[in-house]
This record gives structure tokens, sequence and C-alpha cells, in this order.
């Protein structure tokens, strides 16, 4: 269902599926530079190229810039030309957060004095709501287990059905759909709180790679369990101190 003119609370209140219709700039103002985005380049013959670069920004002409990706010359030569058409999807982390997705085509591609990619203002773009509850910025320390290898991860927002986790950009990848199991210990007692789920979405933000783990029936009641344990510290909420009410 394609809706307009509601805000994001209105939507989420709803807590439905939906799809929001807003003007091209409106959108673009949503996305940070350095934001990663995912080109699905299609060619006059109907091929498509689907690959990740990042946003860079744009100018006064309404032109957006993005980094040439690093592919095969031949993939650049195939795919890369002005006037293809190009469908740009990204997630912006702004508000409640939200997939953004618009269609575009290739103004120009440059490779010196910088590999740069140019497309053009789109009219308009949907946005898709990343999540329909109230989150709370977090400042927890997790682990990632049951992999090849325990991965350190940082927590930066909670809610009673998901949470964001940051890595670094140069660690391992996870996919979508793949099924994770984050554990936070509490450094008191170390009592050990296992939020399982799986990945939903997953983006590129600077030297970091961020994640959006949606929970299975076990995290849902795991994360209710860390919650009690919680307190407002001025900018976010972490374990109480020992010995606090």
């Amino acid at each position: 269902m394609i809706q307009q003119g509601r805000s994001f609370s209105q939507h989420a209140a709803k807590n439905e599926t939906w799809e929001e219709v807003v003007l091209g700039e409106q959108a673009i103002e949503r996305l940070k530079h350095g934001s990663g985005v995912t080109l699905s380049v299609k060619t006059p013959l109907g091929r498509l190229y689907r690959v990740e670069t990042t946003f860079i920004g744009t100018n006064s002409q309404s032109e957006l810039f993005f980094e040439l990706p690093s592919v095969l010359n031949a993939d650049l030569s195939n795919y890369f030309d002005a006037g293809f058409k190009v469908t740009v999807k990204a997630i912006s982390d702004k508000g409640e957060g939200a997939i953004i997705q618009f269609q575009s085509i290739i103004n120009n591609v440059a490779y010196k004095p910088f590999r740069l990619l140019s497309l053009s203002m789109p009219h308009n773009a949907h946005l898709r709501p990343l999540r329909n509850e109230p989150r709370f910025d977090v400042k927890l320390d997790a682990v990632v287990v049951g992999q090849s290898r325990e991965l350190a991860v940082k927590l930066q927002d909670l809610s009673a059905n998901g949470c964001r986790f940051i890595t670094d950009y140069n660690g391992p990848s996870f996919s979508e759909a793949m099924t994770l199991n984050l554990v936070v210990t509490k450094p008191d007692n170390q009592q050990q709180f296992s939020l399982t789920g799986t990945v939903k979405n997953h983006h590129k933000k600077g030297s970091t790679k961020q994640y959006g783990l949606q929970f299975d029936t076990r995290g849902a009641i795991q994360v209710k369990a860390l919650m009690t344990q919680l307190i407002f510290d001025g900018s976010h909420l972490s374990f109480k101190k020992a010995g606090a009410n």
C-alpha cells in the first residue's frame, strides 16, 4: 500500500507495513554522506548488474555523486554508460530509520582525477520503515557466538523486537537472512543475555558496517530481561551500576 503525506510516527503507530512516496530531494536529505548503497543498473537490452558503492553527495545542479565501483573494466564499459537506468537502494538511520529506493539515470562516468559516478536527481523516491516500534539508544558490548570465531560488536539501539549493531568494516560480514546469536554480559555478575534472531538489513557507514537484527521468540524474551537491567545515563541506556536500585 502506497501512502503519501503521513509522518513516520503516524505510520509506526499503526504497526503495519507501508510505503511512502516523497520527493527525490527529501529522500536524499535522509542519506548521510559516506553511506553504502546498492546500485542495480539496467542496460537498454534489459541486462541487470548489481553492485555496492558509496554515496558522496550532491551539487547545485541536482546531481548525485557516488564512488565509481571497483569492478572489472569490462563491467564498467558494459554497464556504466550515460543514459542507462539505475535503481538505487540505501538505508537511512535518521529518525525511525527507512529503506530508501529510487530510480535514476547515469549522467556521467569519470575516471580522472577522481573515480565518480554521476546520476540525475530522481523525481520521487519510496521510503519503507525499518521498524514499527520505539528503539532506545544503548551503549553495550556484545559478542557474536556460534560462528567460525567469536566477534566483538557494539549494540547501538534496542527495541522489543530487534536491535542495531556495528562491526569494524574490515571484519567478517553477515548476509541478510543469516541467523545470529549476540551475547551481552552484565559486568558485575557475568549474567548473560542471548539476543538471537535474523539479519534483516546491513549497510556501510564510514569505517563500520551496521546490521539490523530481528529477534526470534527466544531473543524477544531475552531482550525483555536485559532491558530491566538498564538505566538511562543521560544519553544512552547502559547497565545499572553495582548497588543501584
